[in-house]
């Protein structure tokens, strides 16, 4: 028997580490005693593991990564038997062997031999949730079956990592036994997550839809006197809802609908979407609206404004997701693409922050968040962060004072403004950085009184 310890490093995760639940239940299946924790923990660090498996997310989070490789190194007899694998391990493979010496697993663990020689692949292995238990992270959806029918994409979208993460599409025709095998070893479970990146784009689409009813989450289905939901958590494609797929996909407890509006170019496929799920019944929708790419501060509020309009039109609900765009070889999420200014995307956060990350369709919360026009818009973008995340507390006195000094500065010093703003988030130093721009003063002692930096 070995002892192996599976580590998530402790960034902000939603969805379970199903990689690390699929090695925990390999090595339990040879008789392995395993244990599972997220982040760094001194017990386990002096203890001795035969091997040692982190996961890997996000490549803004490959620094956090590389610690809690750091940090396990000495917990293993040789580093290669660290293993640290996942989507930033995939993208940026070489950031990792630069910093740290250990095993770099690169794509999916699909085939025999990638974890070592002898080694199966993960591909038909079930999840352990049963090690979920273990940790007090609050994984969401919780009680769910965690699949996918596909993998890879149709499209080769720009922007996205599907293409380098899995490079062909194809189809899992073993998600049924999966679930099946879940019910025998964890009991049913109350939801069906969906992790396809274009599940519409199966030329199979019909049973798999067809074997989702038959699983027992056909439209109107419960369990434990509760509605069961079906979450196509990647979203689906807009350009193939047809009449026909709307039609099927009302068949089961579809909940929400979740698309993605992720630049103007798509705009009518997407009103077209919106518009045949919603006669079909649907009501509930959790769209995607990426900015930061190639897009500009008008093209999000657009998007977002079209947003509005739908939800009044067809009496749905849809609530926006705005998703900044960050390249797949980024680690610090400072990326500004041309059409942005770094005070438009910090504004755009601190809404964010104040609005839990969504944006609901209702007029009084749209204008309120946003603005009643493209160019208020711009203006709460502008605005120093505390008044931005705390308006009620801010804006009897202070922002109205700042609001004053703002609107009198032309197109071009408001320009030039933005770019001072852009230099003193960079400068360790405010005080003596503010002294260059005295004609500023008065505005700059709003974002930084004293040239302090204001936390709450």
């Amino acid at each position: 028997m070995k002892n192996i310890l599976l580590v998530e490093p402790d960034y902000r995760s939603k969805f379970p580490p199903l990689g690390l639940l699929r090695i925990s239940s390999l090595h339990k299946a040879k008789g392995d005693s395993v244990t599972f924790a997220r982040g760094c923990h001194e017990g386990l660090r002096n203890s001795h593991w035969h091997r040692i498996y982190i996961s890997s997310l996000f490549t803004w989070e490959l620094p956090r990564t590389v610690r809690t490789i750091q940090y396990y190194l000495q917990s293993v007899a040789k580093p290669q038997n660290l293993l640290v694998g996942g989507v930033g391990a995939t993208l940026m493979p070489n950031y990792i062997r630069r910093n740290v010496s250990c095993t770099v697993i690169c794509g999916p663990v699909d085939r025999k031999g990638i974890l070592g020689p002898g080694m199966p692949s993960l591909e038909k292995v079930v999840p352990d949730y049963s090690l979920l238990d273990s940790t007090d992270w609050d994984y969401q959806p919780q009680d769910s079956y965690f699949c996918r029918t596909t993998k890879g994409c149709v499209r080769r979208c720009k922007f996205c990592a599907v293409p380098y993460l899995e490079p062909r599409f194809s189809r899992y025709n073993h998600w049924r036994e999966e679930i099946k095998e879940t019910r025998q070893k964890y009991g049913e479970r109350q939801n069906l997550v969906l992790m396809d990146n274009n599940v519409l784009a199966n030329d199979k689409v019909d049973d798999i839809i067809r074997d989702i009813r038959n699983e027992g989450f056909e439209h109107g289905a419960k369990h434990n006197r509760k509605s069961r939901s079906v979450d196509f958590n990647q979203g689906i494609d807009a350009r193939l809802v047809t009449p026909r797929m709307a039609g099927a996909l009302a068949t089961i407890n579809l909940r929400p609908v979740r698309l993605a509006f992720d630049y103007d170019g798509v705009e009518k496929a997407y009103r077209t979407a919106v518009a045949r799920l919603a006669n079909v019944g649907f009501r509930l929708f959790t769209n995607y609206v990426m900015f930061n790419f190639s897009d500009t501060p008008e093209s999000l509020y657009r998007r977002m404004k079209v947003n509005r309009e739908l939800s009044q039109e067809h009496e749905v609900a849809i609530t926006g997701f705005p998703m900044r765009y960050i390249p797949i070889n980024d680690i610090g999420r400072r990326y500004v693409s041309p059409g942005w200014h770094w005070k438009y995307l910090r504004g755009i956060q601190c809404v964010l922050a104040a609005t839990g990350g969504t944006v609901w369709p209702t007029a009084g919360f749209f204008a309120a968040a946003f603005g009643e026009s493209y160019e208020e818009f711009l203006e709460i973008l502008s605005m120093p962060d505390r008044y931005i995340v705390h308006r009620k507390k801010y804006g009897q006195n202070k922002a109205k004072d700042w609001r004053k000094l703002f609107r009198r500065l032309t197109a071009s010093t408001r320009t030039e403004f933005l770019e001072v703003l852009a230099s003193l988030n960079g400068t360790r130093d405010k005080k003596e950085e503010m002294k260059k721009h005295r004609q500023f003063r008065e505005l700059l002692e709003h974002y930084y009184p004293r040239g302090r930096v204001l936390r709450e």
